[in-house]
């Protein structure tokens, strides 16, 4: 199924992109030398008319013009480019600061290289940096190269250290594994999906996206297949601990496991309640014997495995809930729980042991049996696995989104892929049905964010609060999906009964993303009088930024399955929620989203652009270096710093700042924060799919338009530029 655009879509081109070198003087000494002895210039008049309005004639510490007109100037809060050429009014002033273009911001002389670019003399450092061009359909291609050669991890979107000693790429699990690999296979599904369909391309270029997006694809549904947990298992019924999330060692009766017995009053509208039952003769004693209860765990999903490589595929046995695959005496595949450091899963059982003994699939199978043991030389098996549990909700859009965009255009040609598909959706969504809608782990219990009933997103105590609307609207997800890859009327019932009855009504309770956040503050301060102008920079400084991310999936699967218009318009005021705030954020993803849940309408964002324009903008400005860099901007002179968020100066209002792509540290979700990545030596998984996700699905959906597919770095050369950066 497939729900375009229905306006003109953005128009790319190919573009001047940054890339920069960075080194120490004493590795550049001759070039250093040569930049210190440039001849300090005084700015002229017609320069001081193109300074931007935030740097004043006394702050320009050096300055040049090549031979384009460009001016540079160099300050001691960063490099700009003025170009007053620049298609794009957001584009005429541009900012470099460290780490990504220099080593620091203080700027001692700029001296045009003759081609675009300019060699820049810092502090402590010689940069040179290029100006490139490049198209963004080839930049994503790059990034893609990149994830194929020294990123993925037996399929899967880790994170990746250079490590100079074994002078080599080292992959690395990165937590979420199964969320960041159906992130970007979504956008390599697409990829194919428009490339098939378009003869500009060669049946190799086909070829080879369908091959890339369908491992990315596997790697997905292996961690569906992975834990192979069967049958049942025994569980004790448990409160959850007031103002938490986790099940305590205490026990309810009657079965209230994972629920919270508040007053039945409508799942729409805000709820305060204490946690736990209303009528006391519902509290068990502390000491009493707990009921037992049997819980289906068939079709459980996990978050990573691993193989029993210690040098090469290390285990992070401090962080998360590990089980290992062992064949019992009878030689039946079983799961025990390997003891960990970590706090995680401290409700489960410590000798904890289940059937496994689900087959999987031989073709997801060989993602870790056609690979050889260094030590031994022989293939893996089952029983050298290792993986990584407590997986929650939002890891789960991931693979639901896959799901409908793998059986729709990678099944076209695919029949296995779809049966495999169907299987564990099926399977998956009984999984929930069969739990009380949550994600229930081998002790029968739901894991620590999995929870979607609606007592729990309900309860204003809760920690479940604020991610209902987004939490509901996962669970819809799941049974849409479901119902459209397998066909089974139960599950169109089941998404129809939770979006629309009572005492449900998800399709309500997820027009209050925003809202709930308010209500939240009002609590927090203790005055339910504050207006939502008071409130909204107070919103900004809290919002869950990561949860955005998951919304923009969600929606997305939804702009694309849903017909009916009463639902359609519910989604609708829901995407309307998230975008209040979204629409200041210039954010790559919910400029696509947003847009696609309205086809037949023009959106635009907080300052009047087009949201296929956005789109199309940070995408054009979409760093060519995946590589994790930390970036201060919170002394930038074109924004203010409050709280670590970015502001715009001199509004009467207060406005949230969102720098472009290239300008931040992060391209991920921190659309505000001053401070974005991380000092480290990787490559982030966020480097590759905030580009290759958006770009390629706003080409299937007919929002981006590319014209020219050009770029003159080859994958060996931007290979070398992170190896070395």
């Amino acid at each position: 199924m497939k729900h375009d655009y229905h306006g003109k879509p953005a128009s790319l081109s190919a573009r001047l992109m940054r890339v920069a070198r960075r080194y120490k003087k004493e590795e550049k000494q001759e070039k250093a030398a040569e930049l210190e002895a440039l001849p300090k210039k005084e700015l002229g008049e017609n320069e001081k008319k193109r300074l931007p309005e935030f740097i004043a004639p006394g702050d320009v510490a050096c300055f040049c013009v090549d031979d384009k007109n460009v001016l540079w100037i160099g300050t001691n809060e960063g490099l700009w480019r003025v170009d007053e050429s620049e298609k794009d009014e957001l584009d005429r002033v541009q900012c470099f600061r460290a780490n990504a273009c220099m080593l620091d911001n203080s700027v001692k002389a700029v001296e045009p290289d003759g081609s675009n670019g300019v060699w820049v003399l810092t502090e402590t450092g010689v940069s040179h940096i290029e100006m490139r061009m490049l198209s963004v359909e080839h930049k994503a291609n790059l990034h893609s190269a990149m994830d194929e050669r020294i990123v993925q991890r037996r399929g899967m979107l880790s994170g990746t250290d250079w490590s100079a000693e074994r002078n080599r790429w080292e992959p690395h699990e990165s937590d979420n594994d199964g969320l960041w690999t159906a992130l970007v296979a979504m956008g390599d599904i697409c990829r194919y999906g428009v490339m098939k369909n378009d003869p500009k391309y060669t049946s190799e270029q086909v070829e080879h996206a369908r091959k890339v997006a369908t491992r990315w694809t596997e790697a997905v549904l292996l961690l569906e297949y992975i834990p192979s947990w069967k049958g049942k298992v025994a569980a004790f019924v448990r409160y959850n601990e007031p103002g938490t999330n986790r099940a305590s060692k205490g026990y309810l009766k009657r079965g209230r496991e994972g629920k919270l017995n508040i007053p039945d009053v409508g799942p729409a509208g805000f709820i305060h309640a204490e946690l736990g039952p209303v009528d006391e003769d519902d509290w068990a004693e502390r000491d009493a014997v707990p009921e037992i209860v049997f819980r289906n765990v068939e079709g459980y999903i996990a978050r990573s495995y691993h193989v029993t490589d210690p040098v090469n595929d290390p285990i992070p046995f401090h962080d998360g809930v590990f089980f290992k695959k062992v064949y019992d005496p009878d030689g039946k595949l079983v799961s025990v729980r390997v003891p960990t450091s970590s706090d995680k899963g401290d409700d489960l059982p410590g000798l904890l042991t289940v059937d496994s003994s689900l087959e999987i699939p031989e073709r997801l199978r060989r993602l870790y049996a056609d690979e050889v043991d260094p030590a031994t030389g022989k293939h893996w098996g089952d029983d050298d696995i290792v993986y990584k549990c407590d997986t929650s909700n939002d890891e789960l859009t991931g693979h639901y989104a896959i799901w409908q965009l793998a059986y729709d255009i990678l099944g076209e040609d695919d029949p296995e892929l779809r049966e495999i598909i169907a299987t564990i959706a099926e399977r998956h969504a009984r999984h929930f049905a069969d739990n009380d809608y949550a994600h229930t782990d081998a002790g029968g219990q739901p894991t620590s964010w999995a929870r979607m009933t609606r007592e729990y997103y309900l309860n204003r105590d809760c920690e479940g609060y604020e991610d209902g609307p987004l939490g509901t609207m996962i669970l819809l997800q799941l049974f849409k999906v479901a119902h459209h890859v397998t066909g089974n009327e139960r599950w169109d019932k089941e998404y129809r009964k939770l979006a629309l009855e009572e005492p449900y009504r998800y399709a309500d309770l997820a027009c209050e993303h925003y809202e709930r956040y308010e209500n939240k503050i009002k609590e927090f301060l203790h005055n339910e009088e504050l207006d939502s102008e008071t409130l909204f920079p107070m919103v900004v400084k809290t919002m869950n930024y990561s949860d955005t991310r998951m919304a923009a999936i969600v929606y997305y699967t939804m702009s694309q399955l849903e017909d009916d218009p009463i639902l359609l318009e519910k989604f609708r005021r829901g995407a309307d929620c998230w975008w209040r705030l979204e629409k200041y954020g210039r954010d790559i993803e919910w400029s696509l989203v947003y847009q696609l849940m309205y086809p037949d309408e023009e959106k635009y964002d907080a300052f009047g652009r087009p949201c296929k324009d956005v789109l199309a903008w940070q995408a054009s400005r979409y760093p060519v270096s995946s590589r994790e860099i930390f970036i201060d901007n919170t002394t930038r002179p074109d924004a203010r710093e409050e709280d670590g968020m970015l502001w715009y100066k001199n509004t009467e209002k207060p406005i949230p700042y969102a720098v472009a792509m290239d300008e931040r540290g992060g391209t991920g979700t921190d659309f505000f924060h001053a401070r974005q990545g991380r000092w480290d030596n990787s490559i982030g998984v966020n480097g590759s799919y905030n580009l290759i996700m958006p770009y390629w699905i706003g080409r299937y959906n007919g929002l981006l338009k590319e014209e020219s597919a050009g770029g003159d770095i080859t994958a060996d050369e931007l290979e070398e530029i992170l190896r070395t950066q």
